[in-house]
């Protein structure tokens, strides 16, 4: 399941990278309202794809939506804009869920590495410490744990295929709100 699931996704995966505005915290070139934007894009995706796994993986946890939505209240940023993507992410089943939590759960990695390049970001001096790049390690434990229990488990073909088709999904699903939260005009989002 794990090798599927990550060969499935790698293309999504830098494509999405690529696209992705915590770059410019790597580079230190971010602006403030980039940020603010780029805390907003990952609100509306992980509220909506981790309401969708709760339902099918009920043990599923994951605090990324409320840690992101405190740094947007500090910040001043409206999230109501996620009513706006309600309808665009669906899942249907267990191993759907597994699929989306492949992702959702394995960004925990690269949010590590962002956190640390924060303080680097002249633009971001003044900003709260935030909740959701602040380092801790929780969110990989997370992964781990996630890891751990898809290796303990048998898979069959169909249900490989049925998650690594939802991995893609949710991949493509987060590149849809990056894509279109980044047309809004920046005065909506200061």
């Amino acid at each position: 399941m794990l090798n599927s699931l990550r060969d499935s996704t790698k293309k999504l995966h830098e494509e999405l990278e690529k696209e992705n505005l915590a770059g410019q915290i790597i580079s230190h070139e971010i602006s403030l309202d980039d940020y603010k934007l780029l805390l907003l894009q990952n609100y509306i995706a992980y509220k909506i794809t981790e309401a969708e796994i709760s339902k099918f993986i009920p043990s599923y946890q994951s605090d990324k939506t409320d840690k992101l939505a405190k740094d947007l209240a500090a910040l001043g940023v409206d999230n109501s804009i996620s009513k706006e993507f309600q309808e665009k992410f669906r899942l249907n089943s267990y191993e759907e869920a597994l699929g989306a939590a492949y992702v959702v759960l394995g960004s925990a990695l690269g949010g590590v590495y962002i956190s640390k390049e924060l303080p680097n970001c002249p633009a971001l001096n003044g900003v709260p410490q935030p909740h959701f790049f602040n380092g801790d390690r929780d969110g990989v434990k997370s992964w781990n744990k996630f890891v751990k229990e898809l290796k303990a488990e048998d898979f069959t073909e169909t249900q490989i295929n049925e998650a690594s088709k939802k991995a893609m999904d949710t991949f493509e699903f987060f590149g849809l709100v990056f894509k279109e939260t980044s047309l809004i005009p920046k005065c909506k989002i200061s």
